[in-house]
């Protein structure tokens, strides 16, 4: 069967590509390998519990005064979403420089703890809140295909090319205060003197003038909603559609599944890692596209462990919607410790703390996560895997219970625990990385942006967390859109 576009995946990034294809009369296919669509945004039960997989705060979906791109967009395809505020209700710990705090209130009150640790954080972080803005700005311009930003955007061309670490730095901030107010490098997955620090700013630009907010119900029912707004608009999704091979025939592409199923399309879109399309399903692609692509860094991937508390948050003295805790607070000394199973960077969530009702009535759900980077896994064989994941679990249960004070390993009820080898299987992410390729150097967001022209092949383009702006649920959403856009806009000139 022909179709004008084939997606394959139904992640976040392939199911908005597909809402904006539909939304412009383009008939569509998405396929997708699993039962359900959603990719890291999805759900499962055990017991009286639902987890959510990932996707516990939304960046960019905004609020009255500073409404996001995912909220603006969700409108135009007719998908609505209930959200709640998240609350800044954060405990940060780090064992080798023995710290300890709290980040509660509005960012306001944030910043007078950090100057009372550290004199001079007020000033400079109030230097700081234009250039992110400023940043932001030129982002939005470059995304509307303005070409010369040199002029109304300095900063963004002044610190285009610097880390985060050396803008901050350059920017007068204590240097404490960057390790603290950089603490949540973890959710970027990368380490602040690798990361650009137009990624970095755009991110704190989002968290601290959008505001995170939370879904009111669980991530599957967000995305059932956008597939239901999908069908309706007439696209079709077929699951358990496991995609062998993509074909060049003339000048259209040949989708070939597993079971010696055939679908045609004049363009593909993948919501796929590149490493892994070019190296298990294109087989005919210039030695350009696999060179670039094998240059770039693959991020971390991580444990996640699941856990269903049978005992209240309030009664288990979880006060807190996030836990942190490092080894240091130097981003790259963590990265370092990663590298190894002995060294644990915990981030814990309690979800209950936001939606009383995330889990059953006197319940709670704890999800504690620890990341690896480099090959510490593919030691890891057949005949000890089960063994060495729960003996990871019970450390990063201990620790977490030792570190913070708090017990919960007598009231667990219900436990899943998720190793890279769990992502790579659903996702088909390479070594379970969770981040898709991380952004540095040349490889950053901006950078990506920027040479999206260079497209190795032109009937193949790439939406998720690998593609333009990197991980998390905003990027992958706003990929989808952004690609397909441009998509359209070359149909058009060629009519």
């Amino acid at each position: 069967m022909n179709y004008d576009y084939i997606i394959v995946g139904a992640g976040i990034g392939g199911l908005s590509a597909g809402l904006n294809l539909v939304s412009n009369n383009k008939k569509v296919l998405i396929l997708e390998k699993n039962s359900l669509p959603g990719g890291y945004v999805t759900t499962f039960k055990r017991g009286r519990f639902e987890f959510d997989v990932s996707l516990y705060d939304l960046m960019d979906y905004g609020n009255e005064e500073h409404i996001g791109s995912l909220q603006r967009i969700l409108k135009k395809y007719g998908v609505e979403i209930e959200t709640l505020p998240i609350p800044y209700n954060i405990k940060i710990k780090s064992r080798e420089n023995n710290f300890e705090e709290n980040i509660k209130g509005e960012i306001d009150d944030w910043v007078l703890q950090l100057e009372e640790l550290h004199s001079g954080s007020i000033s400079t972080f109030r230097s700081l809140l234009p250039v992110l803005k400023e940043i932001h700005e030129a982002l939005g311009a470059i995304k509307k295909g303005r070409e010369n930003v040199e002029k109304d955007f300095p900063n963004f061309i002044k610190y285009l090319d610097k880390n985060a670490y050396e803008a901050l730095v350059d920017l007068n901030l204590p240097n404490d205060t960057i390790h603290i107010l950089g603490y949540n490098w973890i959710e970027i997955g990368s380490p602040l003197n690798k990361l650009n620090f137009i990624d970095f700013a755009e991110y704190m630009y989002k968290y601290i003038f959008k505001r995170p907010v939370a879904l009111k119900n669980k991530n599957i029912d967000f995305v059932l909603q956008m597939v239901k707004r999908y069908e309706e608009l007439g696209g079709k999704i077929y699951y358990r559609s496991y995609v062998k091979e993509i074909i060049n025939k003339e000048n259209k592409k040949e989708v070939v599944l597993e079971d010696g199923t055939k679908y045609y399309a004049k363009k593909v879109i993948c919501n796929l890692s590149e490493r892994y399309v070019y190296k298990n399903l294109v087989k005919e692609t210039n030695d350009f596209a696999i060179k670039k692509e094998n240059a770039r860094t693959l991020s971390m991937n991580g444990l996640v462990v699941y856990l269903g508390l049978n005992k209240s948050y309030q009664d288990l003295k979880l006060y807190n919607y996030r836990y942190y805790e490092f080894d240091n607070l130097n981003s790259e000394i963590n990265i370092k410790n990663m590298k190894k199973f002995s060294h644990h960077t915990i981030e814990a969530i309690v979800p209950n703390i936001v939606n009383e009702s995330a889990s059953p009535k006197n319940t709670t759900i704890l999800v504690l996560k620890t990341l690896y980077y480099g090959d510490v896994w593919n030691s890891v064989n057949k005949s000890n895997y089960y063994q060495i994941k729960e003996i990871l679990a019970n450390e990063l249960i201990e620790e977490f219970e030792s570190t913070f004070g708090i017990d919960i390993k007598e009231y667990i009820e219900e436990i899943e625990i998720a190793t890279p080898f769990t992502f790579e299987r659903f996702t088909n992410n390479i070594n379970g990385c969770i981040f898709g390729a991380m952004r540095l150097g040349y490889d950053n967001s901006i950078h990506r942006l920027l040479s999206y022209e260079e497209e190795k092949d032109p009937n193949l383009s790439f939406v998720g967390g690998s593609s333009l702006f990197g991980s998390g649920v905003d990027n992958a959403f706003y990929s989808g859109y952004y690609i397909t856009e441009k998509l359209l806009e070359e149909e058009r000139k060629e009519i």
